[in-house]
């Protein structure tokens, strides 16, 4: 399946080519409501149109991995979502991705981390959390959700993270027994779910802390904008491939990018 994306002055992409690898994918397309869907080829390529849904890539790092693949400019690239095993060695056991993103989040929350704090903060991440559901935070963000691939300028492969605009409830998750009792974290963080992505063989983790507002959601009608910045894909996330040269140079190494505005019709 070839799919073509496409923005402005951004070139034409093919992108398709969803393989389940024992995974999970739904779509959620709809405006200004998401609604699930399946991930068969007409719902992927109106989920991956400019302001036209996402497309989910797993679910709570449950099933095995799930990856969407394509090309650009003839460089193969394939974007996966997370388990487990990308998170912890085993025994709460923090993998660098792991230190890496909760570090960014703490700097997001105003948060200066001792290695005792980092410690717990990895053991809280890692392990269910009664106030999203018995699941562990790491599992929220597992499962990034797709809204758009696209190239522009001739080069350089930028992705839109479809999150939640203002994450303070997730982050107060995380770090809540890092602050004094009662204190509650500013509202307006923002964090984005991780994507794996391998660009011409070479391989990162991407997330970003800045979103734009979607204006669209999942879940119920929101009284407020408020309460819908709270929601399910509020908020748009972008980050960048960075080019396989750069890529090289950085090895395994994490990179939390988070660039530009994201362009909506």
């Amino acid at each position: 399946m070839a799919l073509a994306a496409s923005t402005g002055a951004s070139a034409a992409l093919s992108l398709g080519n969803v393989s389940l690898n024992n995974g999970l994918c739904q779509t959620w397309l709809g405006s200004p409501q998401l609604s699930a869907g399946s991930c068969s080829d007409a719902n992927i390529a109106d989920a991956l149109q400019v302001g036209g849904g996402n497309v989910e890539l797993g679910k709570y790092g449950r099933g095995g991995v799930t990856t969407l693949s394509g090309d650009f400019a003839g460089k193969p690239v394939t974007l996966r979502s997370l388990v487990a095993a990308d998170w912890t060695t085993g025994q709460l056991q923090p993998t660098a991705l792991t230190e890496r993103y909760i570090q960014g989040a703490a700097k997001e929350a105003g948060i200066n981390l001792s290695p005792t704090d980092l410690t717990d903060a990895v053991n809280a991440f890692l392990s269910p959390n009664a106030g999203l559901g018995g699941l562990a935070p790491w599992m929220y963000v597992s499962d990034p959700n797709i809204d758009y691939v696209e190239m522009r300028d001739g080069h350089g492969v930028y992705i839109g993270l479809a999150g939640i605009y203002n994450a303070t409830p997730f982050l107060q998750a995380v770090f809540g027994s890092q602050l004094p009792p009662g204190t509650q974290l500013p509202s307006g963080l923002q964090v984005s779910e991780v994507v794996h992505v391998n660009l011409a063989g070479v391989q990162d983790y991407l997330f970003g802390f800045y979103a734009e507002r979607s204006g669209v959601y999942a879940g119920p009608t929101p009284p407020n904008q408020a309460v819908q910045e709270t929601l399910s894909y509020s908020g748009t996330y972008e980050v960048k491939i960075p080019e396989p040269e750069s890529l090289a140079l950085l090895g395994l190494g994490l990179v939390g990018l988070f660039i530009g505005r994201r362009r909506r019709a």
